[in-house]
Order: C-alpha cells, then structure tokens, then sequence
C-alpha cells in the first residue's frame, strides 16, 4: 500500500499493489499500474489500519466522532461506514472503538462546563466491538464523556 498526501486539501489517496509471488519487489512509490487497487480520498481519509484483507480508513478533522470506512482489499469495494471516536485495537476479527450514545450533562461529564467555555461540546460514548465476520456492533458496558467540536 502507497499513500499520497493530498496536501492543501486534507486526507490522502490510497494505491493498493497486489504481489503475483510471495517474493515480489514492489516500488513503494504512487504509480498506478494495471493491477493496482486505487482508492480516492472522498471525506478527508486517512491510513487507521490494515488487518487481514481490511483496509481501515479514518476522517477526523478535530475532537469528536469521524468517519469509519472499511475496504475489502480482496473484493476490492467499500464494506462498511460510520462514525466513530478510534480505535482503540484492531485485531484480526474485530475492531474496539468509541461511539457517541448520549447526551453530556453535569451529572454524567464534569469537564463539560469546561469544555463549553472553550467553545467545544461534549456527549457521552460507549465502547463497541464491530464484528469483521458480519459488520455488527456490539456495546460493551463501558461508557466516558468526550469533548466535541
């Protein structure tokens, strides 16, 4: 995998190069060839992860959720987006992130006020566990407060 920043704009292009035998040199360099996988940047993508035959793409711009994308590298098409505050670990199976489920208040999230009065927000966040196998998120009981923007 070659990445191009996408300066000025934010984000980067990936390039995906497939090996024909195990032992093959790649250049790591952006050259489209002919068995190359080429993924444009669409919101302000960056490099998260690779694990498998999963190609994790992260959109954060600033505190706060942003945008999860997963490639399948094999079928060579997008297979899963949404928001997420992560990752915490990815494995081979799964991925651990954060995702917003609540509203911050006094009561739930101290730094709120203080966060508020630096122009930022807050929400409160659950930690999930999304399946690779099938794409499905599963909440764990864990919970924090975060700042958003």
């Amino acid at each position: 995998m070659v990445a191009k920043d996408l300066e000025g704009k934010g984000g980067m292009d990936i390039l995906v190069k497939y090996k024909s035998k195990v032992d093959e040199k790649l250049l790591c360099r952006y050259v489209v060839e002919n068995k190359d996988f080429e993924i444009k940047n669409e919101w302000v993508e960056y490099f998260a992860g690779l694990t498998g035959d999963f190609l994790i793409l992260d959109n954060a711009t600033g505190p706060g959720p942003s945008g999860l994308t997963i490639w399948d590298l094999k079928k060579r098409k997008k297979v899963y987006e949404g928001s997420w505050e992560g990752p915490v670990e990815i494995k081979d199976d799964s991925i651990i992130y954060w995702i917003e489920t609540g509203e911050a208040i006094d009561d739930n999230c101290p730094e709120r006020a203080k966060w508020e009065s630096h122009g930022l927000g807050a929400a409160i966040e659950t930690k999930v566990i999304l399946d690779l196998s099938d794409f499905r998120v599963s909440k764990t009981k864990e919970t924090r407060c975060s700042p958003r923007q």
